[in-house]
This record gives structure tokens, sequence and C-alpha cells, in this order.
């Protein structure tokens, strides 16, 4: 029998920690540590955790459901919608991530713009 792990995505809790007590396909791991490691921002940090809370409760209602099925056809729509759910979060933190990247983008572009227009 599989037991999840129920780590709750607090802010005092570690966000490598949490990344690691998540049960994430490795390679998800290891993007989302890649990240935090080369760009250690609050806000990638909140999509991080984010996207890590909705994979929490998406881990956590797939067991439930899948417990609670009696057929085989009920568990394999149950884990279809368990990747689905998993799908939509990723595409959630990509959206997320990708507005905070065209955000710093503007940001530096705006600085720039200023430094160019106020140099002599």
């Amino acid at each position: 029998m599989i037991q999840t792990h129920k780590a709750t995505v607090t802010r005092a809790t570690d966000i490598y920690q949490l990344i690691y007590e998540s049960n994430l396909d490795s390679k998800l791991e290891q993007i989302l540590i890649g990240l935090m490691r080369d760009n250690p921002s609050p806000k990638i940090e909140i999509a991080i955790r984010k996207f890590l809370l909705y994979a929490q409760h998406s881990t956590e209602n797939f067991w439930t459901i899948y417990y609670n099925a009696t057929t085989y056809q009920e568990k394999l729509d149950c884990y279809y919608q368990f990747s689905k759910n998993q799908c939509l979060a990723t595409e959630v933190l990509i959206r997320d991530l990708n507005s905070l990247s065209s955000e710093e983008e503007i940001k530096e572009n705006l600085n720039s713009i200023l430094k160019e227009g106020f140099t002599f």
C-alpha cells in the first residue's frame, strides 16, 4: 500500500525540502530545484509553492478517490483525472513564471531606458 506524505506547503518550510517531500517526478524535481538555485527570487518561490500546494491537493484527492473506486475502470478514470490535474498545475506554473520573467524584462528595459534618458 502506498502512503502519501502530507507535507504542508507553508512559509516556514524550506522550499527545497518541500520539493523533495512532494514526491514529484525526478525530472520535475530537478527542474524546480534548478529554477530556485538559478533564480532565488521570492516571486519564483511563491509560484513554486503555489504549484506544490496544487500538486499536493491533487495527489491527496487521487488517493482518496482511488481507494474508494470499486472497478479498474474507475481507478483508470481517477488516474486520468490526476494526470490532467498535474498537467494543469504545470501549465499554471509555466504561465506564472512567464509573467514573472516578462515583468522582470520590462523592469530591466525601463531601467535601461531611464539610465539612457538621464545620461548626458
